[in-house]
């Protein structure tokens, strides 16, 4: 089967649509649909149902999709590695870092290489840790830097490094009146309002510690996706935030504490995310090994 084939193929899956595919694609609609009928036949099998407004995929869709995802993700990461082997000291890697690691490790390890690879392009893809995962897997990001607890069946297609365990903690400003309290009840939070950033584990973390007790978990006042901008607001009010301890580390010249002990702060670890089937270029070998380096200075 040819490589067209499946793009154009896989094209129609995701859009579920052959007008659409083929608007995307930039060919008519008849060449598509010829091309989809030459990949049925060459399988023997029906990959989609005819519908008056597009197409559903059959069972077989759905297994060769799964595939066509698989071959299409390998190939582009192919086509970098080639363009970094060429030459070690410039290439291309693009490194997705969630973002505690985008604030308080990641900027010296690029800082470092990019001073030995003055001409090394090192793209950096901040997101959250679920997305970047998927991307990892797709193969538009060489390598994460996030947190390694990652769900099925996404966990099957990655290797993963532990490089560092980080708290995760409620955080407040300086003289917000929680500290004066030895430790914090869910009621005592509860009461409170809160700004919270994105991020699937920091919200079920959040609200499963409610729930759990028969609470109901508070609405947060503020969903915030910049951390800069985060925690002025928290510096500035009576809002707290649930994020990593780390970053509170890196931001000691801000009006900002850990509050008190109390039920929903909880330990992550966090380290290096890796395709299972990912060859490293020189590139990507010497950039890991400065993260690691980095890593281990910050656990000592």
């Amino acid at each position: 089967m040819e490589l067209r084939s499946l793009k154009f193929f896989l094209t129609v899956y995701e859009c579920g649509n052959i007008s659409v595919a083929a608007d995307r694609l930039g060919m008519n609609q008849p060449a598509v649909s010829k091309a989809i009928r030459r990949v049925e036949q060459e399988l023997g099998v029906d990959l989609f149902e005819r519908e008056p407004r597009g197409v559903a995929p059959t069972v077989f869709a759905d297994m060769l999709a799964e595939a066509a995802r698989e071959v299409d993700s390998n190939l582009g990461a192919v086509m970098r590695r080639i363009q970094a082997m060429r030459d070690a000291s410039m290439g291309e890697i693009v490194v997705g870092a969630g973002g505690t690691w985008q604030e308080a490790l990641l900027p010296l390890a690029v800082s470092r290489l990019a001073q030995r690879r003055p001409q090394a392009l090192i793209r950096i893809v901040p997101a959250a840790p679920e997305e970047l995962v998927a991307a990892l897997i797709k193969g538009d990001v060489d390598l994460v830097l996030a947190p390694i607890d990652i769900p099925n069946p996404m966990a099957k297609k990655v290797r993963v490094e532990p490089l560092l365990v980080n708290e995760v903690v409620v955080i407040g400003r300086g003289d917000h009146p929680l500290l004066e309290k030895p430790r914090l009840s869910l009621k005592d939070l509860r009461s409170q309002r809160w700004i919270l950033p994105p991020g699937t584990f920091i919200r079920e973390r959040f609200e499963r510690a409610f729930v759990s007790k028969g609470l109901e978990n508070p609405i947060p006042s503020i969903e915030c996706v910049d951390s800069a901008c985060l925690f002025q607001i928290v510096a500035a009010t009576d809002l707290l935030t649930y994020v990593a301890e780390l970053r509170l580390r890196h931001r000691l010249h801000m009006n900002l504490a850990r509050m008190p002990d109390n039920p929903i702060n909880v330990e992550r670890t966090s380290g290096l995310i890796l395709r299972k089937s990912s060859y490293m270029p020189p590139l990507v070998r010497e950039f890991i090994a400065e993260v690691r380096n980095v890593s281990t200075a910050e656990a000592s």
